[in-house]
């Protein structure tokens, strides 16, 4: 079965808000699955492989351990994430400072959206692991090393921001951005098992129907009621 972006996004959103996220922080992580599943890099089934990790454990407070070493503690990048990455931006327009060493980082797959949303910006990201080079943005493209979806290859990791996008290195999987656009307009085709589990999750979001409930907006009824 076919979603849109938007259905994709909205069933993920309440999915999160399911398993014990703030409002804001449950669209930031829907805003990260859904971004992976349309440029299909299975956001789904990267969503529910942590979603035990997830349930009603939400933690966004980060070690910074130096300015050069922030240790994450195996949290997941789709709770602290967002945050993270907007501090890193800003520390970057504000003095300058590009590189960022990360301990205990799980599933950096999880930032490249992060990274998307300020390329808009000029602001380019680089992620590293050791020597090997994970992701590549620039005004135009993503490149994705592959082996960023295998667990351990990741820890640590460096993030690498500039102004400059010259960086052409090409990996194994390319994102034409000029192609965004068009593909919101396609369906989407998650896998059906983990969109129902999402789906099951985000069910225990509605509040049920009642007299009460339905004096208030929720559920059924109409203005007479």
């Amino acid at each position: 079965m076919s979603f849109s972006y938007y259905e994709i996004y909205t069933n993920t959103q309440r999915a999160f808000s399911g398993l014990g996220f703030p409002h804001g922080a449950d669209e930031d992580a829907a805003f990260i699955v859904s971004w992976l599943e349309l440029h299909k890099l299975n956001g789904i089934d990267l969503f529910c492989s942590v979603i035990e990790k997830l349930n009603k454990k939400y933690d966004s407070k980060v070690n910074l351990i130096n300015n050069e070493i922030i240790n994450l503690e195996k949290k997941s990048t789709l709770v602290i994430g967002p945050s993270l990455i907007d501090y890193l931006v800003a520390k970057f327009i504000i003095s300058n400072e590009n590189q960022y060493d990360l301990i205990n980082c799980e599933d950096p797959i999880f930032i490249i959206p992060l990274l998307s949303k300020f390329i808009k910006k000029r602001i380019y990201g680089k992620i590293l692991s050791k020597e090997e080079t994970l992701c590549v943005t620039n005004h135009e493209n993503i490149s994705i090393n592959k082996n960023i979806f295998k667990n351990n290859v990741n820890n640590p990791i460096k993030i690498i921001l500039s102004n400059h996008d010259d960086c052409k290195e090409i990996l194994d999987i390319k994102i034409n951005l000029k192609n965004t656009e068009k593909n919101l307009s396609f369906g989407l085709n998650p896998n059906k098992k983990n969109w129902d589990r999402v789906s099951d999750i985000a069910f225990q979001t509605f509040v049920p129907e009642s007299e009460e409930s339905r004096s208030k907006g929720a559920g059924g009824g109409d203005d007479n009621d």
